[in-house]
């Protein structure tokens, strides 16, 4: 006796190659988001190395939370977190990759107490 399995359909489905967002990346609304969750987060926040992997990672995905509430849609969000101790130090920090300059955006946030500083981007990369 046989059991015969039903045939599954697979739907597969065309490209649309919309060119242009229904609601493009909004830069100001996104430092918005940016300075409120990064200045509440970081506010109390001392610099300890066994913590600041956590605090990048768990900072991330707050802010790609936050961002993709705003229902960019056909964006790719991008988060960037860099956190180290404050000495007197400076830092520079590069980011470079390809770019469409009418569909692509970025936010930028600096953040500094007199224990670490942060850097966080949020890249918002379109795809059609």
């Amino acid at each position: 006796m046989s059991i015969s399995k039903p045939n599954k359909q697979v739907r597969t489905y065309q490209p649309t190659y919309q060119l242009k967002p229904r609601k493009p990346f909004c830069i100001e609304v996104v430092e918005k988001i940016l300075k409120r969750i990064v200045d509440s987060e970081l506010d109390e926040i001392e610099y300890s190395e066994k913590a600041v992997p956590d605090l990048c990672s768990s900072l991330a995905e707050n802010i790609r939370g936050a961002v993709k509430e705003e229902n960019y849609d056909r964006y790719r969000i991008i988060v960037l977190v860099s956190i180290g101790q404050r000495r007197q130090q400076s830092v520079h920090v590069f980011h470079t990759f390809l770019w469409d300059h009418e569909r692509d955006g970025f936010a930028s946030y600096n953040y500094e107490n007199c224990h670490l500083y942060a850097n966080v981007v949020v890249y918002g990369v379109y795809l059609d």
